[in-house]
């Protein structure tokens, strides 16, 4: 019987390797996978699993396959390659969603593993990806004020014992900051940062250089954040969402506060998008379709249109984020023709009919909602404070 179905996995890897059509490499692969987990053998699912993703576009189908495969190690007591999996479990849904929930549980994982087991595992390799974990508790609602001081204070402690400085640090602290409304404090923050000095755990460059902006731009400082921009632009800084985001930003605060040429950084924000893009950038995304709202309606609800389902399971701040650029689209009320939403949204309307005070009441009571829990969690009025100014201008504007 065990020799039959190795046979079976050997016909199916000849036939996978002879085809050159990816949707039937896709199926070949699943049927491999049923024949392996059916008869046990586990380091075939995991090897299969691995193609599997290499094939597959779909991120959620592709965490799916990271969680089994998990599942496979654990079960086989495979303490790395458990360890490994998690890890490329977390890399997959920070870079690839917009949200973070297997990632929190699989963090856990992997810190107790390296606690528990030092000489096996080497704590320096998953530093950065708990950076990326410290913002994404910053921005779950459900996270405590309390649980963000001691990630934040557990991460400064593993960055200095690998002999780290303050660069990663500083990144999650400038972020709680933001969450607070304490933006004078991350002012200073990011001013530490650059005296600071940049270190192996510290940001790329280009992404400090959008935070910095990003802060700027919070706080009014409009001439200071464009002569940064001007920098970024002098010095060619790029990473995988940057200066999509910056452009994103300045498209925002530019028309919030009425001043400079916000058009130009929507077009160069729309330029940016990529055919293969990934539901990570949507909340930049929703800061175009706001700008586009107030003199491209048309515009803005086909990007609405294209890119809505992305905002689904996105984490909290995005969420709330999201949903207040939302607004100002679905104002007016209007029976509104829109092709493709997912049935998860409440709205969902078979007939691609909707009425856009409907729209809108689910995004103002989902901000709503998520502005009193995070104030509750902060104890500052940021979000309510951020809700009630974009009401007031959308009356205005």
């Amino acid at each position: 019987m065990k020799m039959n179905y190795r046979l079976e996995l050997q016909k199916l890897s000849l036939q996978i390797e002879e085809t050159k059509d990816q949707e039937e490499r896709k199926q070949l692969l699943k049927q491999a996978i049923d024949i392996a987990d059916m008869n046990n053998d586990y380091y075939e699912g995991i090897d299969l699993r691995y193609q599997l993703i290499e094939e597959e576009q779909n991120v959620d189908f592709r965490i799916k396959l990271w969680k089994q495969s998990i599942q496979l190690a654990d079960s086989a007591k495979d303490l790395e390659e458990s360890f490994y999996l998690r890890k490329e479990l977390i890399e997959e849904e920070t870079l690839s969603t917009a949200k973070c929930i297997d990632s929190f549980p699989a963090m856990t994982w992997i810190l107790n593993a390296v606690d528990t087991y030092p000489d096996r595992f080497n704590e320096d390799e998953v530093l950065w990806q708990y950076k990326w974990l410290a913002n994404s508790a910053i921005d779950n609602s459900n996270v405590s004020y309390a649980q963000i001081e001691e990630v934040l204070n557990d991460l400064k402690i593993r960055l200095e014992r690998n002999g780290y400085g303050l660069g990663a640090y500083y990144v999650p602290k400038i972020e709680w900051d933001i969450s607070r409304g304490y933006i004078e404090s991350a002012i200073h923050t990011i001013k530490e940062r650059d005296n600071y000095g940049r270190d192996g755990m510290s940001d790329c460059e280009a992404c400090e250089q959008n935070l910095k902006i990003r802060v700027k731009l919070l706080a009014g400082q409009i001439e200071e954040a464009l002569q940064d921009m001007n920098e970024m632009k002098i010095k060619k800084l790029t990473c995988a969402e940057v200066p999509f985001e910056t452009y994103t930003y300045l498209t925002y605060y530019l028309n919030k506060c009425q001043v400079g040429n916000a058009d130009e950084f929507f077009n160069k924000g729309l330029n940016e998008i990529q055919e293969n893009a990934e539901p990570n950038i949507i909340e930049g995304i929703s800061r175009l379709i706001n700008y586009a709202s107030y003199f491209d309606k048309e515009h803005a609800l086909l990007l609405f249109e294209k890119y809505a389902n992305w905002q689904l399971g996105a984490e909290d701040c995005a969420l709330f984020n999201i949903s207040l650029n939302f607004l100002k689209l679905f104002q007016q009320d209007n029976i509104l023709d829109i092709k493709g939403l997912s049935s998860e949204f409440p709205f969902y309307n078979s007939n691609q009919k909707y009425d856009s005070h409907k729209i809108y009441n689910y995004y103002l009571e989902q901000a709503q909602k998520l502005a009193d829990k995070f104030d509750a969690r902060n104890q500052t009025d940021n979000f309510n404070t951020l809700l009630k100014k974009e009401i007031e201008f959308n009356q205005v504007h």
